[in-house]
């Protein structure tokens, strides 16, 4: 959102400045350096709002894979097979023996 900003006010920066060089050329200097300023100001301000953006949008993907992955990791089931048909009753227990940290 804040990429497509950014590139609209630098798109618009640069027509304001394509309008004050017309205006130079066609009636002469108005107020020296003033509006040259603001369409400079203008371009960078779009620079940094399109940085702004993209860093924003990075951040957001890394965000979203990081909530699909799983808190743990189980590497192995301590129980065997045969041991859990002796024991109906209880379920076979998982034993969680490191957690990610990916």
């Amino acid at each position: 959102m804040y990429s497509v900003l950014g590139f609209l006010v630098s798109l618009v920066s640069v027509g304001f400045f394509v309008l004050i060089i017309y205006r130079r050329l066609a009636y002469g200097p108005e107020a020296e350096g003033l509006f040259t300023l603001f369409a400079i100001a203008f371009l960078l301000l779009g620079v940094a709002l399109f940085g702004i953006g993209l860093l924003g949008e990075y951040v957001g993907r890394i965000y979203q894979q990081v909530r699909e992955r799983p808190r743990y990791l189980i590497q192995a089931i301590l129980e065997a097979a045969d041991a859990a048909d002796e024991h109906e009753a209880t379920p076979p227990q998982a034993a969680v023996l490191r957690q990610h940290s990916r």
